[in-house]
This record gives C-alpha cells, structure tokens and sequence, in this order.
C-alpha cells in the first residue's frame, strides 16, 4: 500500500511509532510533517497566540501543500496522526480532482474533547469528513459517532518493543535503584497521590514540575525536563515501583504508560478502573489503588517485601509481550478497519 503519513516522524514522536510499524509492515510510506506551530519568526509566534492556533495563512499554505502532494502521487492512503488543522477543504479537494482519490484516517492520542487541545473551530465538523477515525480514549468513540462520524473506532495505547524494554545494569545511566518513580508532566490533580507516595522515596521526571509550589522543597527528587525512549525505559528498568498516574484533564482511563511500564519489566502501579483491568490482572500482574492511602499502603507493602514484588513485575512483563500490545499489532488493527 502507498501510504502519505501526515505527522511528526522527528525525535521521540508517538507519530514515529505508527510511522516505523507500517515501514516494517512493507508499506511504502512517505513521511510530511506539515509542521503549523515551528517557526523562528518571533511575529509569527505572537500571532500564534492571538490566533490560539496557526496563523490562518499558514494554514492555507500547508493544506494546499497536502493538496499538491495528492494531485503529484498515487496514494492508496492518507494516515493524518494527531494532525488538527488539516482542513475539510483540503479532503473535499483531493477526493473531487485527484486522479486517484485515496482514504483519509485520522488517529488520536489525545482526548480532543479537551480545552487544552488546540484544533480549529471546525475541527469536530471536519472528522465526519475522514473514512475512518481512530482514538486511544475508548469514551470518544460515541461522541465521535453522534457528531456524524459512524466508523469511529476504539484502539488502545501500545508499546515498542525496540525501545521499551527490560535495560541492563550495565547499560543502565543511573548510579542507584529507584524506590519509586514517576514519569510524567506536572498536573495539580497528581499532587495527592504524589504526597501519599512519599516525596523521600518517590522521583518524578517530567515538563513543567518548576511550577509546583513546593519544587525546590524537593528538587533533589525532581527532574523538571521529559524523558522518552531509552532513558524512560532505564529509569522504570531500575525502579521498584513505576507509577502509572493518568489525568484527570484528558480522561485518561489507560496511557501509553500502562505498556511501556509493563514492557520494561517494572512493577506497575495504576488507578483502579475496568479498562485498565481488562490489560492486567490486579495482584497477579499490576498493582491497583483507589484512594492515596491504599496507594500508600500498597507503596509499603511491595516496597517491604521483594518476592511478590518481582513475581507480579515479571507476571506483567509476560502478559504485556504475549498480549498483542505492539505499535505494529495497532496498524495491523487500523488497516483492517478499511474497506
């Protein structure tokens, strides 16, 4: 299949995931990031902010691009991946003149319900446009369909098994084990469970931790910068206990965490919900809370006795692997979806 991949393929990208697993799945793919938001000009990037998005001649300029692309290629398929401002007109266009007019999907990790979320105002109204929609917020999928989007589906978050994976000792860059950690942004609602944790035996990486009242309180233990790939997987490979906190802003209900934890052979710890149940058996392969203190009681427990914290780690690194949890087994999943 030639396939036009609409997305960010630099760096430490979940669009990158999705773009590898098709090239490995035989696919010819040709990689646009149509890039709305990067630009040096210091004008521009005021004008983003008055605009709330990408300035709207920008906008344009891209879309035509996409336009252009289509018209210049034979694609069976355009796999738009997290891409909001690719624009209805641009679709009707490329499906009304094109020689060979190709599918269009739209794939989302993100909740795009959320007001945090940058998209046009039309955005919602422009998914109905797509072949088909897919989503990693299984709660998104009937809202979706009553927007006039029937073929929406449901595909959960995944893993890499080239990058999220058990780490030696020896190759670890850490100098010591980790009694707990916590890879994730700041967020105001992952506070309680934090204090409950223990800020003495608890690390936290992630963006925009300056912003926590009590940073420099605990500095020794918070690494205000993202960590991805490798450096995520040696920071759960040399952990007791990796947290799984989701957000209460997106609705998570599961993450790309709740894999890559498990993949890396970490003792995972997450909020108690069914969908998150459905991937991992609690206490046989995740360890489940409710409330802070029995995440804090837990914390204790598992800290305190090695044995069953390694038997559950272990018992969720096989079910992870064995599950079908890949970026790969994802694609697989999307392309079957088409007619």
């Amino acid at each position: 299949m030639n396939i036009l991949f609409v997305g960010n393929t630099e760096g430490t990208s979940t669009s990158l995931h999705y773009f590898t697993s098709l090239l490995r799945l035989g696919h010819t793919v040709l990689p646009w990031d149509p890039d709305f938001f990067r630009s040096g000009d210091p004008i521009e990037r005021l004008l983003r902010k008055v605009f709330r998005g990408p300035v709207p001649w920008k906008q344009k300029s891209i879309n035509e691009k996409l336009v252009r692309l289509c018209h210049q290629n034979h694609f069976d398929l355009v796999f738009v991946m997290s891409e909001n401002y690719i624009s209805a007109e641009a679709i009707e266009t490329i499906r009304r003149e094109a020689l060979h007019a190709p599918q269009f999907i739209f794939h989302s990790h993100d909740n795009i319900f959320s007001a945090g979320i940058r998209k046009p105002a039309d955005f919602l109204q422009t998914l109905a446009l797509y072949d088909r929609v897919f989503t990693t917020k299984s709660q998104n999928v009937e809202r979706y369909r009553q927007l006039g989007q029937p073929n929406s589906y449901y595909i959960p978050s995944a893993y890499d098994p080239g990058v999220h994976r058990p780490i030696p000792r020896e190759q670890s860059r850490l100098t010591r084990d980790l009694p707990v950690s916590f890879v994730g942004t700041y967020d105001h609602s992952r506070l309680a469970w934090l204090d409950k944790a223990g800020w003495d035996r608890t690390y936290i990486w992630g963006d925009g931790w300056q912003s926590y009242s009590h940073f420099l309180q605990h500095r020794d233990h918070i690494y205000p910068h993202a960590i991805y790939y490798f450096e995520f997987a040696d920071v759960c490979s040399r952990s007791k206990i990796s947290l799984g906190l989701l957000r209460e802003e997106a609705e998570d209900r599961h993450t790309q965490r709740t894999f890559e934890i498990a993949a890396c052979g970490s003792l995972q710890f997450a909020p108690r919900n069914e969908e998150i149940a459905e991937f991992f058996k609690e206490n046989e392969e995740i360890v489940l809370y409710e409330t802070p203190d029995e995440l804090r009681e837990k914390i204790d427990h598992y800290l305190a006795h090695e044995t069953d914290r390694a038997r559950i780690a272990q018992a969720g690194h096989r079910r992870c692997l064995s599950g079908a949890h890949t970026y790969a087994d994802r694609v697989k999943t999307i392309l079957s979806k088409l007619a």
